[in-house]
């Protein structure tokens, strides 16, 4: 049996599996971008580069998709698909008023089933980390780069980083269940591949999202301490 490790990094020589929690909280293993306490940082979206973050467990994974549900900004994604929906007639619910809360509707069931297999199913079986790695250094086009790409390839629990199963088939698994709740236009294998590949693009947004919006925090942060 190994030993209790007294402190987890970002990239850890030795997957969650294989360790055993810290036995302290590191009080100074906080993000400097939004000060969280070491134990809150394990549910967090990203970790920044370098920072210590308390490793995700099995038993951790498979409720990390309802942290990220109960989030206040959560139904943001949503929305805007839904938004973007209502332009294009897809689902085909229509263009009045009603057919942008059934879009509203469906977009948060599939955004739930998605967080649950990228977020806790498959990451519990392929051993990989449901969280954001952010670059946050380096030229602008570089990190975009690395924040796109994060959609295909991720971390695994070991450190090392490789083929992205659970966003990728994650994905895949959550577009095949709408044609449970999809209209009957779009109950179709050409909707269920459209929508698969658009929820990985939403992902590779998402990253980018996550990549830069830590710095405007910074900034803003910094500006606001300046003003005081």
């Amino acid at each position: 049996m190994h030993e209790p490790a007294s402190d987890a990094i970002a990239l850890p020589a030795a997957g969650p599996q294989d360790q055993n929690p810290p036995a302290h909280a590191d009080p100074q293993a906080a993000s400097p971008i939004n000060h969280a306490s070491y134990e809150k940082r394990k549910w967090a979206q990203y970790v920044d580069p370098g920072e210590r973050i308390p490793p995700l467990y099995p038993e951790d994974k498979w409720v990390f998709w309802l942290h990220e549900e109960a989030r206040a900004s959560s139904a943001i994604p949503a929305l805007i698909s839904a938004g973007y929906g209502q332009l294009t007639d897809t689902p085909a619910y229509g263009s009045d008023s009603g057919a942008f809360g059934d879009r509203v509707a469906a977009a948060l069931v599939r955004q739930a089933t998605m967080r649950f297999f990228c977020s806790s199913l498959f990451p519990v079986y392929t051993r990989e980390d449901p969280r954001y790695f952010r670059k946050a250094s380096g030229s602008y086009l570089a990190r975009a780069g690395w924040a796109a790409e994060r959609a295909l390839v991720t971390q695994k629990d070991s450190g090392s980083h490789g083929f992205n199963f659970s966003d990728v088939f994650g994905h895949l698994a959550a577009s095949a269940l709408t044609p449970a709740y999809y209209p009957s236009k779009s109950r179709n294998v050409h909707v269920v591949m459209q929508t698969w590949g658009t929820s990985i693009a939403g992902a590779a947004g998402n990253n980018l999202f996550l990549e830069f919006w830590p710095d405007v925090a910074n900034l803003w942060h910094l500006h606001k301490q300046h003003t005081d």
